[in-house]
């Protein structure tokens, strides 16, 4: 799709994250959920239709996501919101925990072919489930209730791009097991390719697939190491995805960190986040609102994506300089080694490997 300017960036973005809420009914020990010093809140439903209208009036993105923080389907008006957008044509993806796909809300979203759901199903066994601290719903309920949804959904509107994403823990993040305690899921190729085997078998039963179409998608996942990001189609527009966990850009961090000299992010190339109550950050990693570049109860669009803050932004960006202190602290390291490498690390992998490594499995996040 051709790209064109809009104010300091090129439109469209591959999508535009809405957070309707940073409520979640989940207490993730991996989630800086805890660290957040912004108040709980829900996106004025006049505002998120607004944002929305013009999101798709100025074709802004390709898509919206609703997701940032929080539980996109505990915002109220959760369904009114979903017509809203498909009233203006404008394809939206949901990220969600996939706690509740199981009851009420799975039932009303099979009435809805959405462009892409994510299911961060991150811990995928009994064990590591309890890492979710997801209160009142236990392992067996959250696995059928998405198994189910899956099923039914998966054959009312096969075009959906159906993505299961899983943590992977192999490189341990020692600044989130010093303040939550160990966090083990994924960590091996052995144990990538036992549980997303188990998953295949249990995702083609509920489909009543017969065994012998499992052995195509089983050889796939058997080639996969734990090592690094992994995406792999097991049936038409389903995909499981691994990614290694992080720290949230030093969230988890107490000790000091050299800010970085350089780097590579994809905040608003390819996509920027809105918070729930208006403010419009850079990028979805930036949980807290540190970002912030105007907010959309009092500015249009239009101008902050036109302002001299960003301005000075993209034009470091273009020079793989890092302008915000908040994207220097996110891109920083805690050693000289690190601090050397890691900007470079950033401008190959994100830069010139992952659109690459897109565009082969013909996926966006």
């Amino acid at each position: 799709m051709q790209r064109k300017k809009f104010g300091h960036v090129q439109v469209p973005f591959k999508r535009v994250h809405i957070e309707l809420t940073n409520v979640c009914d989940f207490n993730c020990v991996f989630c800086p959920k805890s660290l957040m010093s912004r108040r709980h809140g829900y996106m004025d439903e006049g505002l998120a239709r607004r944002i929305i209208t013009d999101i798709r009036a100025y074709g802004l993105a390709e898509k919206i996501t609703f997701h940032v923080m929080g539980e996109p389907t505990l915002h109220p008006k959760f369904f009114r919101l979903l017509d809203h957008a498909a009233s203006e044509g404008m394809p939206v993806g949901l990220t969600t925990n996939g706690g509740g796909l199981g009851g009420r809300i799975g039932a009303g979203l099979l009435d809805y072919p959405l462009h892409q759901v994510d299911v961060s199903l991150q811990t995928p066994d009994e064990i590591s489930f309890a890492l979710r601290k997801a209160t009142k719903l236990n392992f067996d309920r959250f696995l059928n209730g998405i198994v189910a949804f899956f099923s039914e959904y998966h054959e009312r509107h096969p075009q959906t791009i159906f993505k299961f994403r899983f943590l992977n823990t192999t490189i341990p993040v020692r600044t989130i097991e010093k303040r939550n305690g160990p966090v083990r899921v994924v960590s091996s190729t052995r144990e990538l390719r036992s549980v997303f085997g188990e998953w295949v078998r249990r995702l083609y039963a509920a489909e009543g697939e017969p065994h012998e179409k499992w052995g195509p998608a089983l050889a796939r996942v058997n080639r996969l190491v734990s090592y690094k990001w992994n995406v792999v189609e097991i049936l038409p527009q389903v995909f499981f995805e691994t990614y290694l966990l992080a720290d949230w850009g030093h969230a988890f961090n107490d000790g000091p960190v050299k800010p970085a000299w350089a780097g590579y992010c994809d905040g608003m190339r390819d996509h920027f986040a809105i918070l729930y109550n208006g403010d419009v950050t850079l990028c979805c990693v930036d949980f807290d609102g540190k970002t912030v570049l105007g907010n959309l109860k009092e500015t249009s669009m239009k101008e902050i994506l036109s302002s001299d803050p960003l301005g000075r932004i993209m034009k470091g960006f273009e020079r793989y300089r890092l302008v915000h202190p908040y994207c220097r602290h996110c891109l920083g390291s805690k050693n000289t080694i690190s601090w050397l490498t890691k900007p470079l690390a950033t401008i190959v992998g994100l830069h010139v490997l992952r659109p690459f490594f897109y565009n082969q499995i013909r996926l966006f996040d």
